[in-house]
């Protein structure tokens, strides 16, 4: 089997090629830069959209694609608007009229994100289907370009006969592991206690959803050869405070380093802080396929005071 990651240097690609593959697969990784180790049944293609694109004659002849770029993930990377619509929604739509064009047999996965959500007034669990219609403000070019993504697929996939080839979106939760980009929540309180510097946090009332990389990416390769199109929602169904999660990781912290610096809640804002409570049901994914995540976030966040080689 020849498996395409487009944005190859992405977490959760990371996470897709460190696991346990049949010997006979082959890879075919796009990416702005070529990867310091490349595994000897890998090819690299350079893609750094808009400038360099997409490779589609080598991707044509892959029996499964992943697409995991994008842009807009981190907000202090300052991605401009123009780049998050490109690389979130307009570049995925270009592949799958392409795929469609070329007759493509094989398997396209992409990824949307529970912040399409936006700003519920509730506390609801949202459907596939409440993900693609839903009527709530967006708060930003992020958002409204993963929900662009989701409502495109949603309308392809109402005729599923017209595209000759496997399309699965997969809306994803907070998606967190040892080894993610050290800017993001929890690798930021592990650094800052660390080196004693002060920790400053939101008020940390939104309620989340995490799953661990790991579980995602082993899902993923086991539903490989699953020719079920469609959108589903992927996650550990189980809700935490936000402010749950930094307090585990800071008692953790202090374990491991001693004493905590200063700690303050409420004195800084982020772009979700008004999106209250994000979260997703399972019912469609777990009628579908079985996804049992093993990785608990108390596990998972243990993991973050580990060394990695």
């Amino acid at each position: 089997m020849k498996i395409a990651i487009v944005g190859s240097s992405a977490f959760l690609a990371t996470a897709i090629l460190e696991q346990p593959h049949p010997p006979e697969t082959t890879w075919l990784l796009c990416s702005r830069k070529r990867p310091l180790q490349l595994p000897a049944s890998a090819t690299w293609c350079p893609y750094n959209a808009p400038a360099i694109p997409l490779p589609l004659e080598e991707l044509y002849g892959c029996d499964v694609i992943y697409f995991c770029a994008g842009a807009g993930i981190q907000p202090k990377h300052n991605d401009s608007d123009a780049l998050i619509y490109e690389l979130n929604a307009f570049e995925p739509i270009r592949l799958v009229q392409a795929l469609q064009a070329e007759g493509y047999a094989g398997k396209l996965v992409t990824f949307g994100s529970y912040f399409e959500i936006g700003n519920q007034a509730g506390q609801l669990a949202y459907t596939e289907q409440q993900l693609a219609t839903h009527q709530n403000p967006l708060p930003n070019a992020y958002c409204r370009a993963k929900n662009l993504l989701t409502r495109f697929a949603d309308n392809c996939l109402l005729t599923p006969e017209a595209l000759p080839f496997c399309w699965q979106h997969f809306i994803l939760t907070n998606i967190y592991g040892a080894g993610e980009h050290p800017q993001r929540l929890l690798p930021y309180i592990v650094r800052q206690v660390a080196e004693g510097q002060p920790l400053e946090f939101t008020s940390g009332v939104q309620q989340r959803q995490y799953t661990h990389v790991d579980d995602v990416a082993n899902f993923l390769i086991h539903t490989q050869t699953d020719q079920q199109a469609g959108i589903f929602n992927l996650t550990d169904t189980k809700i935490y405070q936000v402010r749950e999660v930094i307090e585990a990781v800071l008692k953790l912290a202090e374990a491991h380093f001693g004493q905590l610096p200063d700690v303050k809640f409420g004195t800084v804002s982020k772009r979700d802080e008004r999106m209250k409570y994000l979260a997703l049901d399972m019912q469609l994914t777990q009628n579908c396929f079985t996804f049992e995540p093993t990785i608990s976030l108390e596990a998972g966040i243990q993991a973050y005071f580990l060394p990695r080689f």
